[in-house]
């Protein structure tokens, strides 16, 4: 039964008035409605009525963060944070409540992706480019000195379509090192599970990561052989797998909890598609990183690696699986077997700019963190197009903000104007301001 009834009347703390349009959904620690406050729609979680001192403490805890010096007095450090605008109080005094934007009804939270409900399926361009403004957004929120504290598949909500992300939950907020109950232990630093310390950005850094391989692997990096192994898997188990011995299911040295073929299969297969630089990470997160908190990755390197990832992708020529190019693996130049039907698959062509290498698909895009800005995908600059006359013609269009010049094979040099696109043809060099690329085919 929902606490709160249609129509019903409520004000922020400012006296505005706030009605009850619709119930949407109901969580652990709360209800969320659809209401109506200054002519304006907005969503309303309401709070559990607290049972428990420790209930009592955290509604404490959420009040003070709308204080004059609290996280939710300034503005959202990210605009894809629902970030809490103002309390809604009870009459009645038992509870309370805050508004915030309503949730785009396009977006689906990322439960739905690794319980394989999300549709449409979101491919792996759009889980690539989620990753990035995963790390975009929690980037930004560290840099404000305030940490989220218990990030989990509940709050992220993506675009499946596109990877554009919404973070929801935003109440979690707290500035660094402020302490706190940890609710989704699965995702908790083991620090914080063995009671060592407070919430920081270095423990949002494993949940992070955390988050990162369940929706590119689809499993939990920590849960492998040694879970098969016990009866009840209960609060001691799971203090034990994730904060005393946490072990790493793909953990070179210690196998103790390596992923068994038979029960652990998806895992396996969905690991075995990511090139090196990737699994390194991950790897990095799950074994050193579970001990020392200044060596887990960062979000800046996770950009820099989906980035690379997402550039990385390509079709396979004889089933159009999608597949990533390991440059490290195939530095010699020998193709790369699918991994669906296991041929050898020729490769499209290559865009070639610095150090960096984009395959010619039809989602690619070029952006400035390509050509003269690291880690800035806010501002593009190319992306490949079809012919608007001739569907099966595709090239490379400028959606700049300069023209191009573009170098012939032949040595003729020509102009390609914000707006227009240039063919995809193997030679041609193209100067994106001060950065040169190359299209090459091998």
């Amino acid at each position: 039964m929902a606490m709160l009834k249609i129509g019903q009347r409520l004000r922020t703390r400012e006296g505005a008035n706030v009605q009850i349009e619709r119930f949407l959904a109901a969580g652990g620690q709360g209800e969320v409605y659809e209401v109506t406050s200054e002519g304006q729609h907005y969503a309303l979680k309401w709070y559990y009525y607290p049972t428990t001192s420790e209930q009592v403490t955290q509604m404490q805890e959420m009040k003070a963060a709308f204080a004059d010096q609290g996280p939710f007095s300034k503005a959202p450090p990210d605009s894809r944070f629902l970030w809490p605008i103002t309390l809604v109080t009870d009459p009645k005094n038992r509870t309370f409540g805050y508004l915030m934007d309503l949730l785009p009804s396009q977006y689906q939270g990322l439960e739905k992706l690794v319980l394989g409900k999300m549709r449409p399926v979101p491919n792996f361009h759009v889980l690539c480019t989620a990753a990035i403004q995963l790390a975009e957004s929690f980037r930004n929120l560290h840099a404000q000195g305030l940490c989220y504290k218990d990030i989990n598949l509940g709050g992220p909500f993506i675009n499946p379509n596109t990877g554009d992300i919404v973070i929801c939950d935003c109440d979690n907020v707290r500035y660094n090192k402020t302490p706190g109950n940890i609710i989704f232990i699965f995702f908790a630093a083991p620090e914080l599970i063995r009671g060592e310390g407070n919430c920081t950005s270095k423990t949002d850094w494993h949940s992070l990561a955390v988050l990162l391989f369940y929706m590119f692997v689809r499993h939990h990096p920590l849960e492998g052989k040694r879970q098969l192994q016990i009866n009840v898997f209960n609060e001691i188990a799971q203090r034990e797998f994730y904060g005393n011995k946490p072990v790493f299911l793909f953990d070179h040295q210690d196998i103790s909890n390596q992923a068994v073929r038979g029960f652990h299969d998806s895992a396996i297969r969905n690991w075995s598609i990511y090139p090196k630089f990737i699994k390194r990470l991950f790897s990095r997160s799950f074994g050193i990183g579970l001990h020392s908190p200044d060596e887990r990755v960062k979000e800046s390197e996770w950009i820099e690696a989906f980035s690379k990832l997402r550039d990385a992708l390509f079709y396979c020529s004889h089933c159009q699986s999608p597949n990533f190019f390991d440059f490290e693996a195939h530095a010699n130049g020998n193709h790369l077997s699918c991994w669906r039907c296991k041929q050898q698959s020729s490769l499209p062509l290559q865009l070639q700019i610095g150090d960096r290498t984009l395959f010619c698909t039809h989602h690619m895009k070029v952006f400035a963190h390509h050509t003269h800005q690291r880690l800035n995908f806010s501002q593009e600059v190319a992306r490949v197009a079809q012919h608007p006359h001739n569907p099966s013609r595709w090239g490379l269009k400028n959606t700049g903000v300069q023209a191009w010049i573009v170098t012939t094979n032949e040595g003729k040099s020509l102009e390609v104007p914000v707006g227009r696109s240039l063919p995809l043809k193997h030679g041609l060099t193209i100067q994106f301001g001060t950065t040169t690329g190359q299209l090459l085919s091998k």
